[in-house]
């Protein structure tokens, strides 16, 4: 099992730091939401440390530099696998997006998945995974992704509900052998996420990283640690180069 660290985002609302108001208060969803994510991973058997700063003395984001030097003193006696900063985006816009900085392809992977499972579930357009110069991402030293689960100002707002949303959010953090056991078959496997290969359906068995290469009816595949198939990916066999689309 994985050790995440769930970060909320922003002060809590009508303090110095606070996050957006308009339809939504930005820092009462995230104070929502933040919890709910811990739990649902708590309640899989993950490790989670569920970070939140209610106050700042200022507007300089002074919270932004607490939480991740919180997060390193974390990482200094604990193998965190991702730090997850949750915040609800403002603009007008519609649609879920994930930042990353753009050097961590452990944070590139889960930011992919996390943003399709967000646009599935809440049936909205998918924003994508955006590379952002960000505090959190400069001062972490695990992994990071920051998720603007939805707009707190257009139509979006209607589609805000804390639970799905934390549920949608562990679904795109805990891999396939989250999945329930009728979408299970022998061979290859489909849901929101992505794809994963089955090898025992009584079990569950399925390749993940420590399988290393397979080839599947005559097609090289590789897996993250989740157990979902890296997509547009190159690397080389015997010489070649390949590529996974």
């Amino acid at each position: 099992m994985s050790n995440f660290i769930i970060a909320v985002g922003h002060t809590a609302s009508g303090n110095v730091g606070c996050g957006v108001v308009d339809r939504l208060d930005e820092s009462n969803c995230t104070r929502m939401i933040g919890p709910l994510v811990s739990q649902y991973l708590k309640e899989k058997g993950h490790g989670v440390n569920l970070l939140r700063i209610d106050k700042s003395n200022s507007y300089s984001c002074e919270d932004c530099y607490n939480r991740s030097d919180q997060a390193n003193e974390i990482a200094k006696s604990l193998d965190v696998e991702l730090y997850v900063e949750i915040h609800i985006n403002a603009g007008g816009g519609t649609g879920p997006e994930v930042c990353v900085e753009g050097k961590s392809e452990i944070a590139n992977q889960y930011a992919v998945k996390v943003v399709n499972a967000l646009s599935s579930s809440l049936n909205l357009p998918n924003r994508g995974v955006k590379t952002r110069s960000l505090i959190v991402f400069n001062r972490t030293v695990m992994p990071a992704i920051l998720v603007e689960c939805l707009f707190a100002d257009s139509g979006d707002a209607d589609k805000y509900n804390a639970e799905v949303i934390a549920r949608t959010i562990v679904n795109g953090l805990v891999g396939a052998d989250e999945s329930s056991d009728e979408e299970w078959k022998l061979g290859w496997n489909r849901n929101d996420i992505g794809w994963w290969y089955c090898t025992d359906i009584q079990n569950k068995y399925y390749y993940t990283a420590d399988n290393g290469w397979k080839e599947i009816n005559e097609e090289w595949y590789i897996f993250d640690s989740r157990g979902y198939a890296l997509k547009s990916a190159w690397y080389m066999m015997k010489g070649i180069r390949v590529g996974i689309t």
